[in-house]
């Protein structure tokens, strides 16, 4: 594994992994977009699932290999290669870790649902009643049917903000347990899931401030969310998968600026290939 382990950063650091993920995101966005209606379409799947356990545990799932998904391609628009299904669409070792995450996440969910998820569903619904498409009794007076049973409300807003809960939820979690880093140092390096998870716990010990900056980044991406009805809450997907490979990046690679838009930039391991090539 090439990194170079946890090093302390700036503490105004999450500052530039946010501008240095939106950096690349604008580097590729047409790819960027085209694997998020590919993660939508996913989603629309796990959130069509009748048994609500199932189907929290499947969004989840989902969710994770996004990050997954949005960090590898981070990776490749940073060293400006061609977003190609080989180089992004997560491995099998990805997809374990995946589903062992979701799985910890979801067993997180009693403790998490009254602080996290249960008020900010609520204030989702409020949204809607705000905006005057959702109304808690029908002309009857009977109660009405959950707006994710409503018309329009339910695949749209509702899937749009029980998606920005969950991916929230998720890294939320991540965050809380110590394991920022866990999803790229595996994507990225292939590393064991066991010394991943310790190497991140480490890494928090030399850069609290700026974690604590995810932190705040995550309540105001709540605040997105909420006030948008869930319509942006996709998009903070690509957004945070790509945040997770800058921070990294930062922490692990002692990079924190972005490669220069334009030719491929050489790996490693291609550069010593051109070695052997001139010998």
């Amino acid at each position: 594994m090439s990194a170079l382990g946890p090093r302390p950063t700036e503490p105004e650091a999450w500052q530039s992994w946010l501008r240095e993920a939106f950096g690349l995101l604008m580097r590729r966005p047409l790819a960027f977009l085209a694997y998020t209606a590919g993660v939508a379409g996913a989603l629309l799947i796990a959130h069509s699932v009748a048994w609500a356990p199932l189907r929290g545990m499947v969004t989840l799932l989902v969710v994770v290999l996004a990050l997954v998904l949005f960090v590898r391609l981070a990776l490749v628009a940073d060293y400006n290669r061609d977003p190609r299904p080989l180089y992004v669409l997560p491995g099998n070792l990805d997809g374990a870790v995946a589903l062992t995450v979701g799985a910890a996440l979801f067993a997180a969910y009693g403790a998490l649902g009254p602080l996290l998820f249960w008020p900010l569903a609520d204030s989702l619904e409020a949204v809607l009643i705000g905006f005057g498409l959702y109304e808690e009794r029908l002309a009857s007076g009977a109660p009405a049917p959950p707006p994710q049973e409503a018309y329009v409300i339910g695949p749209v807003f509702v899937a749009g903000g029980v998606w920005a809960l969950a991916l929230l939820g998720a890294l939320a979690g991540l965050l809380a347990f110590g394991q920022w880093f866990l999803l790229p140092m595996v994507a990225l390096h292939g590393a064991h899931p066991g010394m991943a998870m310790w190497m991140s716990v480490r890494a928090y010990a030399g850069n609290p401030v700026p974690l604590t900056g995810m932190l705040g980044l995550l309540l105001g991406a709540v605040g997105v969310a909420v006030l948008t009805a869930g319509w942006l809450g996709i998009l903070l997907l690509p957004l945070f998968g790509a945040v997770l490979y800058t921070s990294y990046r930062d922490v692990f690679l002692s990079r924190s600026r972005n490669h220069p838009p334009g030719v491929p930039v050489l790996t490693e391991a291609e550069l010593l290939d051109q070695g052997d090539d001139g010998d």
